[in-house]
């Protein structure tokens, strides 16, 4: 024989206001801890990105150089000329190598500019301006550090006067903005 009694809300389903809260709790306790580390995986990755951009930049001038047996200089340049293209700003803005021969000056690319980044020197306290330069044999002309700054994640490109360069990270400092 079934018992039919039934006690009020025994055929109700759903979940109670504490089960909800509790729910909601532990979502904002997980959100807390992966939201932060979830901003260093992108201010890292942009970081990697605009260094490896440099990077890319740098080892094309170096090759440029050494293949077709000229100066190849590598500088910043504000508006992108073919014509007569000229060297002007900071390594934080847009890049382009320049042939430099006998006859004039000739444009081999152009990169874009890192985008959410900073572009400094090592210590991060001024942009840095000037070019890169590398003769035929792939030799540069100076020492160089640029450190590329997201959010507090650094990761510097460095130029030695043989014309090599490398990445590395945390080499350079970023200042708090």
């Amino acid at each position: 024989m079934v018992d039919r009694q039934r006690t009020r809300g025994d055929d109700q389903q759903g979940l109670t206001l504490l089960e909800c809260l509790a729910t909601l709790a532990i979502i904002a306790i997980l959100a807390a801890i992966a939201v932060p580390s979830f901003r260093n995986q992108i201010a890292d990755a942009q970081a990697r990105g605009a260094a490896t951009t440099l990077y890319a930049a740098m080892q094309f001038a170096r090759s440029a150089a050494q293949r077709r047996g000229q100066l190849v200089v590598l500088c910043p340049m504000v508006e992108i000329n073919r014509e007569q293209p000229q060297c002007a700003g900071h390594f934080g803005q847009r890049l382009g190598a320049i042939l430099v021969s006998d006859d004039g000056h000739q444009l081999l690319r152009v990169w874009p500019p890192p985008e959410g980044v900073r572009v400094t020197n090592r210590s991060g306290a001024q942009a840095v301006i000037g070019t890169l330069s590398w003769d035929a044999h792939g030799v540069g002309g100076r020492n160089l550090t640029l450190s590329v700054c997201a959010d507090r994640r650094n990761w510097a490109v460095i130029t030695n006067r043989l014309g090599r360069p490398r990445l590395e990270e945390g080499w350079g400092h970023c200042p708090a903005v």
